[in-house]
């Protein structure tokens, strides 16, 4: 989605261009108003304000306001699974590779702190581990109970555990007051504690942290 909606710039005025960027330019405006307030808190007036277009012109593209809101979403939900499945194999452990997608999504929330506010907007229960994010959560857990690195909990408490606390680490990385280097230091004992509450031994939780951090944030 963030290169797409890069291309809203274009200064290219062949008519289709011109209207794909009419659309482009409505959505990043959606993100950033999206960003700072809920869906109900702006309005199609605010959007076409914010996109420097007029107000019939979103109809061209959307049906409503919360067509617009759904298509923002499907769009940054797509480019975090596209960053999830290009960071993860299933050649790594998956303690690792558990710990690893959660800091994959943070890498992403630092990279493009206005999309990662606008995400947690728009994501309909956050905490449910069938949403399609956290459904790669589920899978790990799954594998790792199976090959026994997880043990202790079910499958469902340990997902809910998992995108509890990517959750966390999205909100503090939105603080833009906070460095990379702060936010590492403190998410690493943070996950290396979710594994340990999975079963995993503390030495062993806190290398597959230390290593998770090191293929994604650094």
């Amino acid at each position: 989605m963030l290169g797409k909606l890069d291309t809203a710039r274009n200064t290219d005025e062949k008519p289709d261009r011109r209207v794909n960027r009419t659309r482009l330019a409505l959505l990043e405006a959606a993100q950033r108003l999206f960003a700072m307030r809920s869906v109900e808190g702006v309005s199609i007036d605010d959007i076409a304000k914010e996109a420097e277009v007029a107000k019939g012109s979103l109809y061209n593209h959307f049906e409503s306001k919360e067509a617009l809101a759904d298509e923002l979403f499907r769009l940054m939900r797509s480019h975090v699974a596209n960053l999830l499945e290009t960071a993860i194999d299933e050649a790594t452990p998956p303690p690792e590779r558990l710990v690893r997608g959660s800091f994959v999504i943070l890498r992403f929330a630092l990279d493009h702190p206005e999309s990662a506010a606008a995400l947690l907007k728009l994501s309909p229960e956050l905490l449910d581990d069938a949403a399609p994010l956290n459904m790669k959560a589920r899978e790990v857990v799954i594998a790792g109970l199976e090959s026994g690195h997880f043990k202790g909990i079910p499958a469902d408490s340990a997902t809910l555990l998992v995108v509890g606390a990517s959750l966390v680490m999205l909100q503090d990385s939105i603080d833009r007051q906070k460095s990379v280097k702060r936010l590492i230091t403190k998410m690493i004992p943070l996950m290396a504690g979710v594994l340990r509450a999975l079963g995993v031994d503390g030495a062993g939780a806190a290398m597959a942290a230390k290593a998770a951090a090191r293929a994604t944030l650094e």
